[in-house]
């Protein structure tokens, strides 16, 4: 009896393996790509960080090769996100901006926020991705 309940439990042990969350799928649709040349630079920022600054909680660099839509697949676990994006035309691997700081590169956020006087914050670009995934369009702004 204790050689059949050690085998049980040795089996259980084995074939056990800890729930873990799922990661979500977030497709973002990027549209009014104007030049088919640079690179988009998307990235994807979680609470807490520093939305806009330099270290994204995931990032992609993608060719733009054509104007018509992209459409970006990312793999992330069920969360509240925002997104910048901006398309380095140039391919020098910055945002440029004029002389007061306005972007002269196309560039876009998530929820197609359109800042008016200042940078955005995370909680004007913020969005719930929840487990069965989510697909959103942002627009760039020329």
């Amino acid at each position: 009896m204790c050689m059949n309940f050690l085998f049980t439990l040795m089996s259980i042990c084995l074939l056990w393996q800890p729930y873990s969350a799922q990661d979500s799928t977030l497709k973002v649709e990027i549209s009014s790509i104007r030049k088919a040349q640079g690179k988009l630079w998307i990235a994807i920022y979680r609470p807490g960080e520093k939305f806009g600054g330099d270290n994204p909680d995931m990032h992609k660099i993608v060719p733009v090769n054509s104007m018509k839509n992209k459409i970006l697949e990312f793999n992330l676990p069920e969360g509240t996100y925002a997104i910048a994006i901006f398309h380095d035309v140039n391919n020098n691997e910055e945002l440029d901006k004029n002389l007061v700081g306005i972007p002269k590169e196309p560039y876009g956020f998530s929820n197609n926020f359109k800042p008016r006087f200042s940078a955005p914050q995370f909680k004007d670009c913020s969005f719930e991705l929840p487990a069965q995934g989510k697909q959103i369009s942002i627009e760039l702004n020329n």
